[in-house]
């Protein structure tokens, strides 16, 4: 058994290395770009200045979210899972679930604050992107075309 599950995880590997990896790579550099974005915010070392455009911090959720579940989408070759027999993108699916957690915990922080438009962009950007993602032919990394 554990024979078949690591001939499938070394398949998929060899799946995104090759055809992928460009978008393996952009991907997790944007997940780390993400996440120091999300602990200066936590941390309120964020440059005051970006408060001057309105509704700044909603048009950030949509694109940055909606742009992480574009890119993870393609760098694992538009994965999907199947849940009541719907077949659903992979990735975006485990990035809303941690936006959603990670909004909730906003409740504990003394710097931020939940706020369910924020939550909204975020899905809204995630289903978005998904969608344009979907429209993208991916090209193999030694294809000429």
């Amino acid at each position: 058994m554990l024979e078949g599950i690591n001939k499938r995880i070394l398949n998929f590997n060899i799946i995104i290395m090759n055809k992928n990896r460009p978008w393996f790579i952009a991907f997790w550099f944007y997940v780390g770009i993400c996440i120091s974005i999300s602990i200066s915010a936590y941390l309120k070392i964020i440059p005051n200045e970006i408060e001057r455009f309105p509704y700044y911090d909603t048009i950030l959720h949509f694109l940055l979210m909606g742009f992480s579940a574009f890119l993870g989408h393609l760098a694992f070759n538009k994965r999907k899972i199947n849940i009541f027999n719907i077949p659903l993108p992979f990735v975006p699916i485990i990035i809303s679930i941690i936006v959603l957690i990670e909004e909730c915990l906003q409740m504990f922080s003394p710097n931020r604050s939940f706020d369910l438009v924020d939550l909204a962009a975020d899905f809204c950007g995630i289903v978005f992107f998904t969608l344009l993602a979907e429209k993208w032919k991916i090209k193999e990394v030694g294809s000429k075309k």
